[in-house]
């Protein structure tokens, strides 16, 4: 049920809420009742404009874009010390072997 709702989030649906449903007491009935302003009954040329909601491109802020791009930038300068360290400690195991 719950990955049937989510692809309802998805497509724009939204549950409608009835007041018997939101004191603390669970209805008798477990019924949900979700509601789409394109969907209507008899109103079938309205269907083509539901839609799967798409993340655009531009959603994604330029705070995190730049953390993301120094985060990358932080790990490449890791990588190329611990190549420095790596090869440092291969020289020393190549000079012990050689005694």
């Amino acid at each position: 049920m719950a990955s049937f709702v989510r692809q309802l989030n998805m497509y724009g649906f939204r549950k409608v809420v009835h007041i018997e449903q939101g004191g603390l007491v669970k209805p008798e009935k477990d019924d949900t009742e979700f509601q789409h302003p394109y969907f209507i009954r008899g109103q079938e040329h309205l269907l083509e404009n539901i839609k799967r909601k798409v993340t655009s491109v531009s959603s994604i802020k330029n705070e995190d874009i730049k953390v993301r791009q120094d985060n990358v930038t932080k790990l490449l300068t890791d990588i190329q010390v611990m190549k420095g360290k790596q090869e440092s400690m291969d020289s020393k195991l190549i000079a012990m072997k050689q005694y």
